[in-house]
């Protein structure tokens, strides 16, 4: 075997395998007139002389007799095709088996010739094929190649979370579907474990989005190495998680998997430069207890919620009593709309003292709700139902009607209201159109902004600061007064709550409540006094029942009084008559 000293742009090598010296010469001089003394022929002898010469020049095409002394067959091609994908190879053999020229070019043979109808014209055209055929494969290869890599990509992004590469919910559900209807099948249980980050607006507000991410998905990490195989981890979305796992035996089996999500989060997540400790609360459900995925996942989001209430055992399971309750706002949920349409919420209104200026008259405006279905619904009930829906826009519109009606039939008796105190929704302070809603109703509703003072919930308010700050500072400037309501009540930061330009502090009753003999509440109230007043914010005590009471705050410095000892909530007809007398 020789290979050329020198070859020209224009000159052609190629590889001859063949073993018969006179059919090796006989094609070296066809190959030699067909391209007209412009080519170089190698010529070997065995098998495994193949690879020798390939590594030795750039071999345009392979000549391969099918039945070489060291091996023969189509399996030759087979290899030579895996080892050498580049490289064309037509097929010599002396006999006209059809069934052999299918079998190699199956096996990636570009071309197939009979040893005995053979011509250099035949051949020239046999390797220009060859190596066109070869050109089309790899351009075809390279496209499916392609073609499957983003189709790979394309389900990835179908089925999987972008920021924390774990299940995303159109994938959990699928799968879940198909678990549960295999339990169904062999009557097993199948556990769903929700939870998410607790206070986690809190993280991205303190430290940015882009560290909140990165908590997200040191989070995902964490648990992906510690569920099974034939459990699923899922991003819902947000901060919020679901593991569904596989099918089990007993409800006690699920304990495990329980402990080892909960040990995740006992140590810090170093993100960047911050070292950052959360907890997680976490809600357990199970199939068939919940008759389908979606009743399932409404179960263990609803236990989730019930464990965060729950400073002690960040873990609840889905209980009878859970069960009620989630019957109930079931029904809740079902009847509010109609409440609504029905004009079925009231609004009762509560008078608030000022201890400065008692003649001033200052007014809450509350919705009840007495429905002819489901009796007494509590605020709290329908209420924490109707945030995040469009209803509770409808509920906050209805109550600044009602606050406009009492305001103007008040002022035209010649009397005057100084303010008009509405309960708003903190939620509703995540909407852009938040302010020119308020705005537009109250115009609506003649009630001029200068005597409305809106109250908001600090454990809600404080979830989004920035938000919160850019909405008071619209609605302050055009002369809406804020009050941060049930102060005390929780675990909202003091640091927070004096950061937001607040006009007034209202103290919860838990702060209030025999005030005049705990001496650890008094402290606790002066000091929040004091500081209120530094930054000219009016303090409001909640809840004042008893002589002693009102003394006390009064004493302290609060500035306005609320509770029975004042006035309970009374209607429209009661209250007309208190500011009437007032």
């Amino acid at each position: 075997m020789t290979l050329p000293n020198e070859l020209t742009p224009n000159h052609r090598l190629f590889l001859l395998a063949e073993d018969n010296p006179v059919d090796a010469e006989l094609f070296s001089k066809m190959l030699d007139e067909a391209f007209k003394g412009q080519c170089s022929i190698v010529c070997v002898d065995r098998f495994e002389k193949i690879s020798q010469a390939l590594s030795k020049g750039n071999v345009e095409a392979l000549i391969l007799d099918m039945n070489l002394p060291d091996r023969s067959g189509a399996d030759n091609v087979y290899h030579l095709d895996k080892t050498y994908p580049m490289l064309p190879i037509v097929v010599l053999t002396g006999n006209e088996d059809l069934d052999l020229a299918i079998h190699s070019l199956q096996n990636g043979a570009q071309d197939y010739l009979s040893k005995n109808n053979v011509t250099p014209e035949i051949l020239k055209r046999s390797v220009r094929y060859a190596k066109e055929r070869k050109q089309i494969e790899l351009k075809l290869k390279d496209a499916l190649e392609d073609a499957a890599f983003k189709n790979e990509q394309l389900a990835i992004q179908a089925n999987y979370d972008s920021l924390t590469n774990i299940a995303n919910r159109s994938y959990f559900n699928d799968i879940a579907k198909r678990t549960l209807a295999r339990a169904k099948r062999k009557k097993s249980l199948v556990g769903l474990l929700y939870f998410d980050i607790n206070n986690f607006k809190n993280i991205n507000d303190t430290y940015g989005h882009l560290i909140g991410d990165g908590l997200l998905q040191q989070v995902a990490n964490r648990l992906n190495k510690i569920v099974r195989s034939t459990d699923l981890l899922a991003r819902l979305g947000g901060d919020e998680f679901v593991i569904i796992t596989d099918l089990l035996e007993d409800k006690d089996d699920i304990t495990p998997l329980l402990q080892r999500v909960q040990n995740q989060f006992e140590s810090s997540f170093h993100i960047d430069s911050w070292d950052i400790d959360v907890s997680s609360s976490i809600g357990v459900a199970f199939y068939p207890e919940a008759e389908n995925l979606d009743v399932l996942i409404k179960q263990a989001d609803c236990a989730m919620y019930e464990a965060k209430s729950n400073s002690v055992e960040p873990v609840c399971v889905y209980s009878d009593k859970l069960a009620a309750q989630y019957a109930r706002s079931q029904k809740i949920e079902f009847h509010l709309q109609g409440a609504i349409e029905n004009q079925e919420i009231a609004a009762v209104f509560q008078p608030i003292l000022d201890i400065h200026c008692p003649k001033n008259i200052n007014l809450e405006v509350l919705s009840r709700w007495h429905s002819p279905v489901l009796g007494y619904v509590s605020p709290a009930e329908f209420i924490a139902i109707a945030e995040g829906t469009p209803l509770i826009e409808e509920i906050t519109k209805n109550v600044i009607a009602q606050a406009g009606v009492i305001y103007n039939q008040v002022s035209n008796s010649k009397q005057s209201v100084a303010c008009v105190f509405i309960n708003i929704n903190a939620k509703q302070l995540s909407q852009p159109e938040f302010c020119s809603f308020i705005l537009q109703h109250l115009e609506v509703n003649q009630l001029p902004p200068n005597k409305v003072c809106l109250e908001l919930t600090g454990s809600h308010v404080i979830q989004d600061m920035n938000r919160s700050r850019q909405q008071f500072e619209l609605l302050r400037s055009n002369d809406v007064r804020i009050a941060l309501d049930n102060f005390g009540k929780g675990f909202a930061s003091i640091t927070h709550s004096f950061d937001l330009p607040f006009d007034i502090l209202k103290l919860d009753h838990v702060l209030i409540n025999a005030i005049d003999i705990n001496e650890r509440n008094q402290a606790l109230v002066a000091g929040v006094i004091e500081m209120a007043h530094r930054l000219n914010i009016k303090v409001a005590a909640e809840g004042v029942e008893k002589k002693e009471e009102k003394e006390t705050v009064i004493r302290l410095g609060c500035d306005l009084l609320q509770g029975y000892l004042v006035s309970k909530p009374v209607g429209m007809k009661e209250i007309t008559a208190f500011c009437s007398s007032h």
